[in-house]
């Protein structure tokens, strides 16, 4: 691998985090705005489409923490990359792992559709 290529995939990976959170944002919003829109969702029963974004949630959670431990015990090879890098890219995959699930929390807190 080239040196630009690793310098590439390095800043791929520390914004990674925020990819997979800017995809659980747009997910679960979409989801939600096109199933209230279509009237998926009623008011006497709304858990179906509240179950169908909790488990997308979980999915899109699951992916950010796995992101952090995969982050927290790859094995650095390049010594360049072992200092500041290393520790923003672990920094950033944790605070995306936390607003991913922060991003969930209404989901409990709310009406589906009001």
């Amino acid at each position: 691998m080239t040196p630009s290529t690793q310098a590439f995939w390095r800043l791929v990976l520390l914004v990674a985090a925020f990819l997979i959170w800017s995809l659980a944002f747009i997910a679960l919003y979409g989801v939600h705005g096109v199933a209230c829109a279509a009237g998926w969702a009623s008011v006497q029963n709304p858990w179906p489409l509240r179950l169908t974004l909790i488990g997308l949630w979980l999915v899109m959670t699951s992916a950010a923490a796995a992101f952090a431990l995969w982050t927290w015990k790859r094995p650095i090879k390049d010594q360049a990359a072992q200092g500041f890098l290393r520790t923003a890219t672990l920094a950033v995959a944790v605070i995306g792992a936390v607003s991913t699930a922060w991003l969930g929390a209404p989901l409990f807190l709310v009406r589906v559709c009001a």
